[in-house]
């Protein structure tokens, strides 16, 4: 009689682990399900703006599925500063020698896209806000990523920045001086890879 004790209440064990096996399963697939999820999100558009507080204001705009970036001015004029005054005072003759940005739309490869929606996925929340400190006139970024989810994420960044917002504003310049079909760009590209 103890031998059939002892074997039901093995056999019971045995039934009992495969029920909780069973029972913890879907946990498992929910858990699994959400990772999968969570890589499934991808960048669809990323908008940059340059914003120097002493040149012209740009947007960038990169769509990740129709792999093209968009370059152009945020405003449709940009004045030449006044001349400084002559030696009598009067001011010199007013030349507006400054070559206007020129639009552009270029196509972005994968291997263009590839890293940039890595360095994306890679973005804390920390990424996202500005540092707070003395800032001094300057260039200063803005940007937002729509994502595949719908999310939208906005960030700011000014003269002190993170790792990964140096990546960004790094990457963005590489595409443009790499993409840049228009002469008169290169003055306000190189303004800007000077003063990130």
């Amino acid at each position: 009689m103890k031998k059939i004790y002892s074997l039901f209440l093995i056999l019971s064990l045995v039934v009992g682990w495969f029920i909780y096996c069973d029972l913890k399963s879907p946990e498992n697939l929910k858990t699994s399900e959400k990772s999968h999820e969570i890589n499934k999100i991808q960048p669809e558009i990323l908008t940059f703006h340059f914003q120097p507080a002493l040149d012209e204001n740009t947007e960038v705009i990169i769509n990740f599925d129709k792999k093209y970036l968009v370059f152009r001015t945020m405003y449709p004029f940009f004045p030449e500063p006044p001349p400084p005054p002559g030696k009598d005072g009067r001011p010199g003759p007013y030349t507006n020698q400054r070559k206007s940005v020129k639009p552009y739309l270029a196509d972005l490869s994968d291997d263009d896209l590839t890293y940039f929606k890595n360095l994306i996925k890679s973005l804390s929340t920390n990424d996202y806000n500005r540092i707070e400190d003395v800032h001094l006139d300057g260039t200063s970024y803005n940007f937002g990523i729509l994502f595949s989810n719908k999310t939208l994420k906005n960030g700011f960044i000014a003269q002190d920045k993170t790792e990964n917002q140096k990546k960004i504003i790094i990457e963005i310049l590489r595409l443009l001086h790499k993409t840049n079909p228009h002469q008169n760009n290169l003055e306000i590209l190189q303004y800007y890879s000077r003063h990130w």
